[in-house]
């Protein structure tokens, strides 16, 4: 396609391999891109794109205040910030504020006076240059309203609606039929899969240094988004085991190897992080603050190998001694997490009957 996107409609779309082109002509190398009179703004910029991705109430019009230099330099430095911070959920939150980030921006590129890109032109299939343009880079084969099956299967694995699941759709000759709105929404989730899977970075330790100020802040900032949000966690609606492991814990009990694994394991699980978790901890006679983070950041995957565990079955929970106060519902399931699904869903009044009769799987 003869079509190259101007430096406006790169700042817009960052991750773009053309984007890079001007950063790397501006910047010999990361470096010389922090030692640089403006990495102080540069840096606040990144971080408040973090501070966007976290936060839940997002502006509905994305900022983009800066040069476009200054707006893929940002988006860069946001992605390095958050590889030195290195937590899961938080990565998570960040490609997909970048993912819906795009979305907006192909939305919005219209033809109109109000629209943001002035060299907007309709292309094929009603989509514009751009957008073919993104797709062909990301690899997203895009017809007229429809998309090769195989295709399709890997573009929609990842998307938990309904709409997108192959027994839903219409499939003939090896093509899957897709809408024209549904085609801006796999692209949205093509960016979010390719993001994620880049993160985090290996960030030398001097580089996560002379961004120590800029992580702290985002950190502490991240982990009151979280407290905020544990409303979200339900623990009345936890297994007999795990309620059981807390009260022991917060009754100043030490608990087994067998005892710690199993609930940091499940309590990462269901949304808490890391910091939460060893606060949990503190009231354990034998609490040593560092020894016990560096625990919980091995078993939830953000230290050693990067190896995120998951929360024992029932079968295990018996084996170590673990599974006490059975009630009717832990005769209906084979694990821990699928208790806690069906009992928040039961105590919502949303969890169909077929679903609270059948054994789960989390």
């Amino acid at each position: 396609m003869d079509f190259s996107p101007s430096a406006k409609e790169l700042s817009h779309f960052p991750f773009l391999k053309k984007a890079q082109d001007p950063i790397k002509m501006r910047f010999s190398s990361l470096d010389s891109l922090l030692a640089d009179p403006r990495s102080e703004n540069l840096i606040n910029r990144a971080a408040s794109r973090i501070q966007n991705a976290i936060t839940p109430k997002k502006n509905a019009i994305p900022d983009v205040a800066g040069s476009p230099e200054d707006e893929i330099a940002a988006y860069a430095l946001a992605r390095i910030i958050a590889s030195c911070i290195n937590d899961r959920q938080l990565l998570d939150r960040l490609t997909r504020y970048e993912a819906e980030r795009a979305y907006y921006f192909l939305r919005s590129e219209g033809g109109d006076e109000e629209s943001w890109n002035k060299n907007f032109k309709e292309a094929d299939f009603g989509y514009s240059r751009l957008f073919l343009y993104i797709a062909a880079e990301l690899g997203m084969p895009v017809a007229e309203n429809r998309i090769p099956l195989p295709d399709y299967v890997e573009l929609a694995a990842s998307i938990h609606d309904d709409r997108f699941r192959l027994v839903n759709r219409r499939v003939e000759r090896g093509q899957v039929a897709v809408s024209n709105d549904e085609m801006y929404e796999l692209l949205r989730e093509r960016v979010r899969v390719l993001l994620r899977r880049d993160l985090p970075h290996k960030v030398p330790p001097s580089v996560c240094e002379q961004l120590a100020p800029g992580v702290s802040r985002l950190k502490k900032a991240y982990q009151e988004q979280m407290l905020q949000q544990f409303g979200a966690i339900e623990e009345s609606a936890f297994p007999p085991c795990m309620q059981v492991l807390i009260t022991a814990l917060t009754g100043g009990t030490n608990l087994t190897h067998a005892g710690r694994f199993a609930l940091t394991t499940f309590l990462h699980t269901v949304g808490m992080d890391a910091v939460a978790i060893g606060q949990l901890y503190a009231r354990s006679p034998d609490f040593d603050a560092e020894k016990t983070m560096y625990q919980v950041e091995h078993i939830t995957g953000r230290g050693g190998s990067g190896t995120e565990y998951t929360a024992p079955a029932c079968a295990a929970m018996r084996t170590t001694g673990l599974c006490t106060h059975r009630d009717v519902l832990c005769e209906k399931v084979s694990h821990p997490l699928s208790y806690y699904k069906v009992k928040k869903k039961d105590k919502a009044g949303t969890a169909p009957k077929k679903e609270k009769e059948r054994v789960q799987q989390p």
